[in-house]
């Protein structure tokens, strides 16, 4: 399968799946009679995943450790949820600040009138 046919199946860029591969995350063979990458089923299922894990934002390096079985999808996942959580948190707290100087602002902004 060539590349565009696996950014038709996958709906990511060429340089999407090319970052894939210099990452070593998948490795297509090559076509000997062209020379051109020759991807199977199995690398777009496996750049499907990828992309799944990275709009959850696991990093590059957790999916190469899940690929070569140093860690477990679980384990990343647990992991993941917590760095979710902590981000929640920061966030919230974020807002809470910017809420509160927004009302002081209100408030000071009316004392000039």
């Amino acid at each position: 399968m060539t590349i565009k046919e696996v950014e038709e199946q996958t709906s990511l860029s060429r340089s999407n799946i090319r970052f894939y591969e210099k990452e070593k995350l998948i490795e297509p063979s090559r076509n000997e009679s062209n020379g051109y990458k020759d991807y199977s089923e199995n690398d777009v299922e496996n750049i499907k995943k990828i992309a799944y894990l990275r709009t959850l934002g696991i990093s590059i390096e957790d999916i190469r450790s899940i690929i070569s079985e140093k860690v477990t999808l679980q384990e990343i996942i647990e992991k993941q949820n917590e760095v979710l959580k902590n981000q929640i948190t920061n966030l919230n707290k974020a807002k809470l600040m910017c809420e509160k100087c927004w009302r002081k602002k209100v408030l000071v902004m009316k004392n000039y009138r």
